[in-house]
């Protein structure tokens, strides 16, 4: 049997395009999850804007373009609880809960600052999500309470 070169050198040359091709498959992945996380925390931000400001119907919108985005997300359960919402109160219920989905995602991309305001829900506390950490904007008291709270060190 007389070896085929051909087929030796393609074989070989193979072995050393693939782990290229599988390193930029990876850093193809990463760069999408870092730009989808980017787009919900966006839409997060747009939430927590909305409640911040008492614009209820501004939030139901925001947190539905959340799940029209991705609706297999961690946080899709409660950007529709927050859509489906009848009150304010209920949609910052919920808020909090997206917020604890939110939460370990903006850490690991390190985009915004990790809120906490010790009177929400009864004096038992919240924490949410700011983009800046100079003014505190609470999305769990809105205008009745806008600045309680501090940032989570």
């Amino acid at each position: 049997m007389k070896p085929n070169l051909k087929l030796a050198s393609a074989l070989i040359g193979f072995a050393f395009v693939t782990p290229v091709l599988r390193a930029d498959e990876h850093h193809h992945d990463k760069a999408a999850k870092e730009t989808h996380a980017d787009h919900m925390l966006e839409g997060y931000s747009a939430v927590a804007t909305a409640l911040f400001k008492d614009d209820f119907e501004a939030a139901k919108k925001a947190a539905s373009g959340m799940v029209k985005h991705d609706k297999d997300s961690a946080m899709a359960k409660h950007c529709q609880a927050i859509a489906d919402s009848k009150s304010l109160a209920e949609a910052r219920t919920h808020f909090k809960m997206l917020s604890e989905a939110a939460i370990p995602i903006a850490k690991s991309e390190k985009t915004m600052h990790v809120m906490h305001c010790p009177m929400a829900f009864d004096n038992k506390g919240a924490d949410w999500l700011q983009k800046s950490a100079d003014t505190v904007q609470n999305p769990y008291f809105g205008p009745k309470m806008p600045n309680c709270g501090k940032e989570v060190k």
